[in-house]
This record gives structure tokens, C-alpha cells and sequence, in this order.
């Protein structure tokens, strides 16, 4: 099994690799110096708060949402105290906004749920304690790159036992994204080659979301102005790693 998820994430690194590099003259990459069985994996399971950070002169965030996650988690130890994280996670995430427009339409609430899902891929360091008890502390932190799968808007209507169905905003919607991310994080060493982990996450979008510029000629929407949109989401994440 564990050869199996090895081969997969050794695919997938040298896609992305090659992928980054290739055209650049001279450039080439050696990994005989990694020693792979330092590689560990993991699944995580990930709840969250999700919310928008709004810059606009008629759009306004007005609360979050929650919303979850999956991901493989990949680690690979510099030394006891340091590890490089990586790994691939599908991850929700979304928050409320209002605007003029849902303000002044009667037959829905005043305000609307932007929602999205995507394909992300964080890259970052990771500090840990020693093992006192089986148990470990670290913190984490570094960049994501991810991949926008779904976007949609969803009204509630004030209309007593009526439905509206979700609008696709993916035309309106930037293909990737950039953020950051720094979390807390505890081990319980099961085994040498088991670990049961919990850790809280805050990540922050860097990129503008939204393609701003087609909010303003979509026919529906129609502002006078770019719109921005940066995701930011708390995580409580739970998972193994083996």
C-alpha cells in the first residue's frame, strides 16, 4: 500500500518538475540524494470556517460558512525537528457577501452565499518538539497553489417553500489561487510507523479570486468597479499518518 501512494506522489512530483522546468536550458534535477524511506503519508480529514475578504465599493462580506475537506498529507524529514510538508487536498470553502443588488430584491434574502471547491496543493515547513510520552507538538506554515473546480451563488428566497438553484459563477471566477497558510498542530506517536494527528489551521488567500473585471459586464452583476475576493478559512484537521 504504502509503495503504492509512494509511486503515485513520485509521478505526480516529477509531473509537476517537469512541468515547471521544462525549456529552461541547463536546468536538471538529481533525486538520488533523497532518502525516500523518510517519506511519510497520511489522510486527513478537515472541518472548517470559510469566509470572503471583500474589497469593493457595493459588495460586502457578511459572515461565514462552514464547509470541509479531504486530503493525502506527504512529509518528508530533514531531520527529528524538521520536515518539509506537501500532499493533495479537495477542500470547500465560501462565506455570505450582500451587495445593492440583493438588497433591493424582494424576492430573496439580503444576502447570498458565494461557494467553491477546489484541487489544493500546500508546500510549506514543519518545526516539531521531541517525543515526550508518545506526544508531539509542531507548528507549520508556507504557500498553496489551488485549483478552482466549482463556483456558484446562492440565493435564499424570502418566497415561504421556494427553491432557487445555485448560480455557476465559474465564468467569473479565476482559474488558481495563492495563499498562505500557519497552523498548530500535536502528534500521538502510536507506533514508529503510526502517528493519530490533530492540527488547526488558518490560511488566507494572496490572489484576487474573482475575475473583477467581468463582474462588470456579465449581464447580471453589472458593477461599476473590479471586484476582489480573498478567501480565508480556520481548519480543525484530523487524520493518521503511516
Amino acid at each position: 500500500m504504502r509503495k503504492n501512494i509512494l509511486l503515485i506522489f513520485l509521478i505526480f512530483l516529477s509531473i509537476q518538475l517537469r512541468a515547471q522546468y521544462t525549456g529552461i536550458p541547463g536546468q536538471s534535477f538529481d533525486l538520488s540524494g533523497i532518502n525516500f524511506e523518510k517519506i511519510t503519508f497520511g489522510v486527513k480529514i478537515t472541518p472548517s470556517i470559510s469566509w470572503l475578504g471583500v474589497k469593493h465599493n457595493d459588495a460586502e462580506a457578511d459572515g461565514a460558512s462552514m464547509k470541509y475537506g479531504l486530503g493525502i498529507v506527504a512529509e518528508y524529514e530533514i531531520n527529528p525537528l524538521l520536515s518539509v510538508v506537501s500532499g493533495v487536498n479537495y477542500n470547500t470553502f465560501g462565506g455570505y457577501v450582500f451587495d445593492s443588488l440583493s438588497l433591493n430584491d424582494a424576492a430573496t434574502k439580503d444576502n447570498y452565499r458565494l461557494n467553491y471547491s477546489q484541487i489544493e496543493i500546500p508546500l510549506g515547513l514543519k518545526l516539531q518538539s521531541p517525543v515526550a510520552k508518545k506526544i508531539s507538538y509542531y507548528l507549520q506554515g508556507g504557500v498553496t497553489t489551488g485549483f478552482i473546480l466549482t463556483a456558484t451563488e446562492k440565493h435564499e428566497s424570502s418566497i415561504p417553500n421556494t427553491t432557487l438553484q445555485p448560480i455557476n459563477i465559474l465564468p467569473l471566477t479565476s482559474p488558481s489561487i495563492v495563499g498562505f497558510f500557519l497552523g498548530v498542530g500535536t502528534q500521538c506517536h502510536i507506533t514508529n510507523n503510526l502517528k493519530l494527528f490533530g492540527e488547526i489551521t488558518y490560511k488566507n488567500a494572496l490572489s484576487n479570486l474573482a475575475l473583477g473585471s467581468n463582474y462588470m459586464t456579465d449581464g447580471m452583476h453589472n458593477y461599476n468597479s473590479p471586484l476582489e475576493l480573498y478567501p480565508a478559512s480556520m481548519d480543525f484537521s484530523i487524520g493518521l499518518l503511516f
